[in-house]
């Protein structure tokens, strides 16, 4: 092969090399956003599922915003599946701010018995729960991203 025949490839990956080398030295002050249940709502029945609406409080810790394409959620109490869900159209979270919104969420019948038996067996003790959210960011690049929170339902006597 002639110079000239080889010179745009070695054009080309001296680019490619180049342009990689800019990507790794970009510094992303990335943070990942937290989640919150704030609010728990049942709605009508339907059949042998009971639906509800959870509110939910994403918050931001980064100088950029972060515009979501959906979020799956799953919320788990006393260590067994409650609930789950999907949901589009979430805000997007302002640079250093909230977003609130709330979503749909379903229980088969069977899940809500396993739930009720493990409040019965607590006796009267707080009860942990965990929300467990996969958030779909809209931004080129950026993967799903899961978040977990953890929490304890007050269900005990408070001392006084």
């Amino acid at each position: 092969m002639t110079l000239a025949r080889t010179l745009p490839i070695r054009i080309f990956f001296v680019a490619a090399l180049l342009f990689l080398s800019g990507c790794a030295t970009m510094n992303l002050d990335y943070e990942e956003p937290t989640i919150e249940l704030v609010s728990f709502k049942a709605l009508p029945a339907n059949g042998f599922e009971q639906n509800f609406e959870i509110g939910l409080k994403l918050t931001n810790p980064n100088d950029f915003e972060l515009p979501f394409n959906g979020i799956s959620y799953q919320l788990s109490v006393a260590g067994e599946a409650l609930a789950h869900g999907v949901a589009a159209n979430i805000p997007t979270a302002t640079a250093y701010g909230e977003s609130r919104f709330v979503v749909p969420v379903s229980t088969s019948l069977m899940g809500g018995f396993k739930v009720i038996r493990a409040l019965m067996n607590s006796k009267g003790q707080d009860i942990s729960y965990q929300l467990k959210a996969k958030l779909d960011i809209d931004i080129p690049f950026m993967p799903k991203l899961t978040v977990i929170q953890d929490g304890i339902i007050p269900l005990g006597q408070k001392p006084q």
